[in-house]
């Protein structure tokens, strides 16, 4: 049956695309890319300015609302047959393949309109056999504005949809939700062909290669299940070969599959995948091949036992959320991932994997994949599996009430088909789960919405009929394509309510959000739950980027219509001003400005994530498993909560957080105690200072350290106090380590607040090295003087570390950076830690990379700067 003129082949089809508006008496331009979108072909004719500049996106707003054609020429060489068959005059098929489209677009193939396709998220396949001619054929892409389509099919229903964020049409379509503006986002909406293009001839092809990865308790043997699905001639008879090879490559067995069907192979003592920071990230290679060699596909795959664990936990309300891989409980600490371009065609595989390397440099080992982006590129997931990162991962639907409709039902379900088929192979992903906060908004706005009504009937004549996508489409869809990867509906998503502290997951935004109380960001401790899966503090981009972006020198102020621009939710401004005037003194150019906001985002960080892994309390004690912040990344200049700006800069909590993620953190939190002499004075109270301490260890094992405790004045540095315990660390878990009461004479609340507790954990054998240290300050920090600290940087031999201490008192938000012009140099030099608090008599070692195009120059020089 095999023949080589039969085989598999795929002709990408990128050359020769031009574009124009299509009411435009303009010429048709060659397009900047491909794939690409409007935006970027615009921008490359300077017929759009760049929207990340200056206030450009205001003038840009016009491009989503005009319709585009994109079209080439492209050439076949082989003639069709015309009498109606499905196949060539050789048994072959020709297949246009259309990997993205954005998103209304009529699909014209010589001038015959052979598709319209109205969903982003969905790769489109049209057999065009008996439509391709021999040389020349012209394929045109007519894209509608998606916007306009949303509008009339929202006007269409007869209602408006409720919903936060954007415009109330983009729930009519199957767009990248945050196209239409976000609270950390510009309204940016593209079109065009924004995945590749691809013309397929075959006879007979894998249309699909299922890989169900049964890993038994014992983690001695592995149950894997291959899924064949074919598409073509034959597909009732051809022979499919199917081969594992070993994470060395080695083969180490085979089956065959006869027509469309499935074989089981075992692999007893499997190396198993693991997150980062438990173990490696072996991965197997699935090879089938139909026909002897007609078509051949690979996919990698890792072996892991993944599961939800949600139980009671004895003496407290509510269920576990934690996931357990390889019988081992993983506390998740990571977060939240939105799409990192506004022009997606320009993400690369190496942008994809810089991402993704700061994560992990940061000891990130989950990333939720937010639902109001996309599905992300397979690069994204392949480097998540090498790089041993948990994906949690959303369907793309979020805030707000999702309107019923026929073609919205049947869109949705090909959408979540389409996709866990393409990403269940890959053993990063832990999660899916049904939509970012819909439950919520429901809740929030009333509608018609009671968990105990489990008939869908009812659902879909309500308000809230996006419950019917969530518990019943999506469920099904991952319940049948992927058994063994938990569904989760909805983040958050709990018990009475959708942000039940203590069930399910929680976003924690009563820190931060102007509808929210707005609470000090030292109560994160108060504001815990089973798993928190979105908070954090809003900051500026690095001053770099600003000076960067805005070309008018009256534009960088804190003030300017450029920066007012740049903060994308409302009390955006009035929110960042009311918490740095609650903790700092700052100033108000644009540089002190910038960094006082990128303090408080570390500080909030900082609290933040301590207090919930202080809660990962050992079995059955899982208070809080789950720690993402939002959000590690952004697409725009934003003033927003990343951890690094839209240049890829990190900020400074990118650093907090890296530390608290590491597998060894201390920590102390400070008390005050009232005694009052009767119980009617407002005057006669003593008011006593004493700091809770505690430990905590990731690894698998216990860990014998020499606890340093240290009490330090703030201004001056002199140590009033020290004392040291000898302590174990139990494995996987923090440990409470008892209080210390503040000393003698500063044991008054008011003179406590002069001292700082410093901590450092310290090997009680070997090396002796520090493992951790903290340095615990009395709050808020406006009201201390820290001005008498000075800061000395002093190299070592090796030419790429520095040690870096204090004296005359302590230093407060030690930012290092390079001394030099060069930006370039500055961005690949990669600091092992910064924003450092710095106690006299505890210099701290520091270390820089670079990337590997790049050298240290020859006697490069740190230069510091520091609060106060």
């Amino acid at each position: 049956m095999a023949s080589k003129a039969l085989a598999f082949s795929r002709s990408p089809i990128e050359v020769g695309w031009v574009f124009k508006e299509a009411s435009s008496e303009q010429p048709f331009r060659p397009v900047s890319q491909f794939p690409t979108v409007t935006h970027l072909d615009l921008m490359h004719h300077s017929l759009i300015p760049d929207p990340a500049r200056n206030k450009n996106a205001r003038d840009v707003q016009w491009v989503g609302e005009r319709e585009w054609i994109y079209k080439t020429t492209f050439n076949f060489a082989e003639t069709s047959n015309k009498d109606g068959n499905d196949h060539d005059k050789n048994g072959a098929r020709h297949v246009l393949v259309f990997e993205g489209l954005d998103t209304h677009c009529r699909i014209s193939l010589n001038g015959q309109l052979l598709l319209r396709s109205d969903n982003m998220f969905l790769e489109w396949r049209i057999d065009v056999t008996d439509k391709l001619r021999t040389g020349p054929n012209d394929l045109e892409l007519y894209f509608e504005s998606t916007f306009l389509v949303g509008k009339q099919l929202e006007k269409d229903q007869g209602f408006k949809n409720l919903y936060w964020n954007g415009d109330s049409s983009r729930m009519n379509v199957r767009k990248v939700p945050c196209h239409y503006g976000w609270d950390w986002g510009p309204t940016l909406l593209t079109a065009g062909p924004w995945r590749p293009i691809y013309l397929e001839t075959f006879a007979t092809r894998i249309s699909d290669l299922g890989i169900d990865v049964e890993v038994l308790d014992t983690l001695d043997t592995a149950i894997i299940t291959v899924s064949i699905e074919l598409e073509g001639t034959d597909v009732d008879i051809a022979s499919t070969l199917v081969e594992i090879s070993d994470p060395s490559g080695r083969t180490i067995d085979q089956g065959e599959i006869q027509g469309r069907g499935s074989c089981r192979f075992i692999v007893p003592n499997p190396s198993l995948w693991y997150p980062l920071g438990y173990g490696k990230q072996p991965l197997y290679t699935f090879t089938a091949t139909v026909g002897g060699s007609l078509h051949k596909v690979s996919k990698r795959a890792g072996l892991r036992l993944v599961e939800l664990v949600q139980r009671p936990l004895p003496g407290q309300k509510g269920l576990t959320f934690f996931f357990r891989v390889n019988n081992i409980p993983i506390y998740s600490q990571g977060t939240d991932w939105i799409p990192p371009d506004v022009f997606l065609p320009r993400m690369t595989l190496q942008k994809y994997r810089d991402w993704l390397t700061w994560a992990a440099r940061g000891n990130q080992n989950m990333i939720r994949v937010w639902g109001g982006g996309i599905y992300e590129d397979d690069r994204f997931y392949d480097t998540c599996d090498e790089l041993g990162i948990l994906i949690w991962q959303d369907f793309m639907m979020g805030c707000g009430a999702y309107p019923y409709h026929d073609y919205l039902v049947q869109s949705i379900k090909a959408e979540a088909e389409y996709n866990v088929r393409r990403l269940r192979h890959h053993p990063c992903i832990a999660l899916w789960c049904g939509n970012n906060e819909d439950y919520m908004f429901a809740e929030l706005h009333h509608l018609e919405y009671d968990p105990k009504d489990d008939n869908p009937e009812r659902w879909i004549k309500g308000n809230f009929p996006g419950r019917y996508y969530y518990e019943v489409i999506l469920k099904q869809v991952t319940e049948t394509l992927t058994p063994r990867i938990p569904y989760h509906l909805s983040s958050p998503y709990g018990g009475t309510y959708s942000n039940d502290p203590t069930v399910g997951d929680i976003h924690s935004w009563r820190v931060w959000m102007a509808d929210q109380p707005r609470y000090p960001y030292q109560d994160y401790e108060k504001l815990t739950g089973r798993f928190v899966s979105e908070f954090g503090m809003k900051s500026f981009p690095c001053l770099r980027t600003i000076n960067a972006l805005i070309d008018d020198p009256a534009e960088r102020h804190p003030q300017s219509d450029t920066m007012d621009m740049w903060h994308m939710a409302p009390e955006d401004q009035r929110t960042i001003s009311m918490y740095l005037v609650d903790n700092i003194r700052h100033g108000n150019d644009i540089e002190a400005y910038s960094w006082a906001t990128q303090i408080i985002q570390a500080e909030s960080t900082d609290y933040s994530s301590r207090a919930f892994r202080r809660l990962w309390r050992g079995p059955g004690k899982e208070e809080c498993a789950g720690c993402l912040i939002w959000q590690l990344n952004d697409c725009y200049p934003a003033v927003s909560w990343s951890l690094l700006d839209s240049a890829m800069r990190p900020k400074l909590a990118y650093y907090v957080s890296r530390r608290n993620y590491a597998s060894i953190l201390v920590g102390a939190t400070r008390r005050v105690v009232e005694k009052k002499a009767n119980e009617f004075t407002h005057v006669d109270i003593k008011r006593t200072a004493y700091a809770e301490l505690w430990a905590s260890n990731l690894t698998l094992d216990p860990v014998d350290v020499d606890l340093e405790i240290k009490f330090v004045t703030v201004s001056g540095g002199s140590c009033v106090h020290n004392e040291t315990r000898a302590i174990t660390l139990l494995p996987n878990r923090s440990t409470e380590l008892g209080r210390v009461d503040f000393p003698g004479s500063y044991r008054d609340s008011s003179a406590a607040s002069s001292l700082v507790v410093h901590l450092r954990l310290r090997e009680r054998r070997g090396s002796r090295r520090v493992l951790a240290r903290y340095t615990e300050f009395p709050q808020p920090l406006r009201r201390h003087d820290f001005s008498s600290a000075k800061v000395f940087i002093r190299p070592l031999d090796d030419g790429r570390s520095w040690a870096v201490g204090a004296a005359g008192g302590v230093a407060k938000a030690v930012e290092l950076s390079v001394a030099t012009d060069d930006d370039d140099l500055v961005d690949a030099c990669l600091f092992n830690d910064n924003y450092l608090d710095l106690v006299p008599g505890d210099d701290q070692i520091i270390t820089i990379d670079v990337n590997v195009l790049m050298k240290i120059p020859r006697g490069l020089a740190l230069i510091e700067k520091h609060y106060g």
